[in-house]
């Protein structure tokens, strides 16, 4: 007692003295010395810096629509290099990057796969551009490691993997680069700036991949590697780092090995710029608002400025950093903005210098990708379409699924498994969303051509048969139900989508009859389904599926071995996969005629939820097609293409 009494007594004496001499108190050595350890070094000059980036650019040059007959909107590499260009002029120093997959993901990139087109034409592009770095994506991978390599050769030098490892990937790409730029001062004198640079990609490609793979790559979690190569950049005198991440936040960003960890990156000491792709969406904007350290309007992540400029050269990424350096000789970021630029018609089409110097080299290609997907490869009875694939009516996805399971039956005869029941999980790559109003799927009855079986199945996934359980079945049917928002009954005019969810995350279960409860609340992300489902009343055939029920699911390998989120498969629960891809199966089952489009039925229903109603949004062509949707009513068009749909539950 008496010991506290004492330390009380000290206070109340310091207190005194403060009131009757501050400055004394302040000039004491005990307050200097803190006062020295707590102030920040004065602000000698600040100077910005352009930081310019892509993403996901999928072999996209000039936008055209290859499951069309006509060009998309303005977007593509040709487009962007004008801006590019104009970007770099109007600013005194810049650097610019690119996210990850580049390499596949149009029929134009198949075609230069196939012939074997050398050097490749996005390396060349990166060049003639002089991108200062690039890192890789999943899809970067899918022709395989000794394609990528070969691509990857005339500039190797600009590659940053920092979380990959094994040859050849390892004798390609640097670790970590560091590259110097000159800085126009506030007062007037240029200075040097090192940028450090560390490269991410998702650690699931080799689980996605792991066909073209044979165990010759690891990929470490993102967080570890960053924090493995953060102290080689410092002490090779990096004086800021930017993050380049194929991958944006998410809500197990924090976990191991997770596929989108720029949240954890953002959250790392000495990383100052997190650069995103992956999503194929934007940001700044709406998107990731649900994320508490995400600030959508100032494009911040855990305060640090972060950037995604959507897919296909939709936009070139321009964040205007400014730095500022203190006495000590240190840089450190002081402010920053960001802006989105979109190509004009003009620039896409327009003659500029990557256009003059490729379109001969990519020309012949594109000839003969243009004439290949206009080749017949069978018929069909009924016209299909995925305007309504939001809710359920996608007239592609039965065609699909049936394929699927055609291929799994075929693959399980005589095994023991062969009389379990098939199901077949699908999801549509095209209703709309970030990639715009042009992004659905519109065939006609009559004759199918190559381009439809492309734009019904844009990715030539091979095909896995899952061992599931219903209560594993069930799981997975809560987690893509994320797709919707939860809906207060009796009430009008709700937004049904989330926005957290993409729609090819959004999978439907053909072979079951199921019902979605939007006045129940979603899976929280990470946990198991709840108390209070969502979906009810699964049946498979007249029965209730049970939760001890044995079956087989027929889906793509890049579902079954974790993509998405939704399910990930033991390996000894993936009891075979296909040696040809989703794609080639769908032409094959049409050309032969042994799966013909049928008009589909919905596989499962909204529950019935009185005086309700929801908003959602598909293409203006959808009103054509409401004859058959007797409980959606159109709405008003909207500014960016797209029209409202009124949904009664």
């Amino acid at each position: 007692m008496a010991r506290w009494l004492t330390k009380l007594n000290i206070c109340n004496l310091c207190l005194q003295t403060f009131q009757r001499d501050p400055l004394r108190v302040a000039k004491h050595p005990v307050i200097v010395r803190f006062k020295a350890m707590t102030t920040a070094p004065p602000i000698i000059v600040s100077a910005p810096l352009r930081i310019l980036q892509t993403t996901d650019l999928h072999m996209s040059f000039t936008g055209y629509n290859y499951f069309g007959t006509q060009h998309a909107t303005p977007s593509g590499l040709f487009g962007l290099a004008s801006l590019i260009a104009q970007a770099r002029r109007a600013a005194s120093a810049s650097i610019l990057v690119d996210c990850g997959d580049f390499l596949h993901g149009t029929p134009l990139a198949d075609e230069i796969a196939q012939r074997d087109l050398q050097p490749h034409p996005i390396a060349a592009a990166f060049q003639m551009l002089d991108y200062d770095a690039i890192t890789l994506g999943n899809h970067d991978f899918e022709f395989g490691l000794s394609y990528l390599a070969a691509a990857l050769r005339p500039c190797a030098d600009r590659v940053v993997a920092s979380n990959l490892r094994k040859a050849p990937i390892e004798n390609l790409a640097n670790r970590w680069k560091i590259i110097t730029r000159d800085l126009m001062c506030s007062d007037g004198v240029s200075r040097p700036i090192r940028i450090g640079l560390l490269g991410f990609a998702p650690p699931q490609i080799t689980d996605w991949s792991a066909d073209k793979l044979d165990n010759a790559l690891e990929i470490d979690d993102a967080v570890s590697a960053a924090r493995t190569y953060l102290p080689q950049l410092q002490r090779a005198g990096a004086d800021i780092v930017i993050a380049l991440c194929h991958g944006g936040p998410s809500a197990d960003g924090q976990a191991y090995r997770s596929e989108n960890p720029a949240a954890a990156l953002a959250a790392l000491p000495g990383i100052d710029v997190v650069l995103m792709g992956h999503l194929h969406r934007s940001f700044p904007g709406p998107d990731f608002g649900q994320f508490p350290q995400v600030d959508i309007v100032s494009g911040t992540i855990h305060g640090k400025p972060a950037m995604m400029p959507g897919p296909h050269g939709e936009h070139l990424g321009q964040l205007d950093l400014m730095v500022v350096l203190d006495a000590q000789g240190r840089w450190h970021p002081a402010r920053h903005h960001i802006q989105l630029l979109r190509p004009g018609p003009a620039q896409v089409s327009g003659p500029g210098d990557l256009s003059a110097r490729l379109s001969p080299v990519i020309a012949p290609a594109h000839r003969a990708t243009v004439a290949r997907l206009s080749e017949t490869v069978g018929r069909s009875p009924v016209a299909m379409h995925s305007y309504f694939a939001t809710i359920g009516l996608d007239g592609t996805a039965d065609l699909l699924a049936r394929v699927q399971a055609d291929v799994v039956r075929a693959g399980l005869y005589g095994t023991d498994l062969a009389t379990l029941p098939i199901l077949s999980s699908t999801a549509s790559f095209a209703a709309g969303g970030h990639a715009g109003a042009q992004n659905f799927v519109d065939i006609p009855k009559g004759p199918l051509r190559l381009r439809d079986c492309t734009a019904i199945a844009p990715f030539d996934n091979r095909i896995c048969a899952v061992l599931r359980r219903g209560w594993q079945i069930r799981d997975w049917l809560e987690r893509s139900a994320t797709y919707f928002n939860q809906l207060v009954p009796q009430k009008t005019g709700q937004p049904l989508l989330s926005g957290r969810t993409a729609s090819y995350h959004f999978d439907t279960i053909h072979g079951l009859d199921y019902v979605i409860d939007l006045s129940a609340k979603p899976i929280v992300a990470g946990s198991m389904a709840q108390s209070a489902p969502r979906i009810r009343d699964i049946r498979l055939g007249q029965t209730l599926l049970n939760d001890d029920a044995l079956v087989i699911v027929a889906t793509s390998a890049y579902r079954a071995r974790g993509g998405g989120s939704l399910v990930r498969a033991e390996e000894s629960d993936i009891v075979y996969t296909s040696q040809i891809g989703l794609r080639s199966a769908l032409q094959d089952a049409l050309s032969s005629g042994r799966i013909t489009p049928r008009e589909a039925q919905p596989v499962w229903r909204f529950a019935h939820l009185a005086g309700t109603s929801a908003c959602f949004v598909s293409a203006m062509a959808a009103q054509d097609h409401l004859a058959g949707v007797p409980h959606v009513t159109a709405g008003n068009p909207l500014d960016d293409g797209f029209m409202q749909f009124h949904l009664r539950l």
